[in-house]
């Protein structure tokens, strides 16, 4: 079991790390935190290209009635 003292193991073949166990904690954490990023790059991405036009909210929920 992973605990708080060692919350990863790497699983050696051949001498060679092949695996690492972690608890589900620290595994969500990394998730998250990557997917933070991904947000965070198509954001910058978006910004890049944006040129400025904008819509108000009221003509947004017209475009986007059913």
């Amino acid at each position: 079991m992973c605990n708080r003292e060692n919350d990863k193991y790497v699983v050696m073949r051949n001498n060679e790390p092949a695996a690492v166990l972690l608890s589900v904690e620290k595994f969500e954490s990394l998730m998250n935190e990557l997917e933070d990023l991904r947000l965070e790059a198509v954001a910058r991405e978006r910004l890049t290209a944006f040129d400025g036009t904008t819509i108000s909210h009221a003509d947004m929920l017209k475009r986007f009635e059913d």
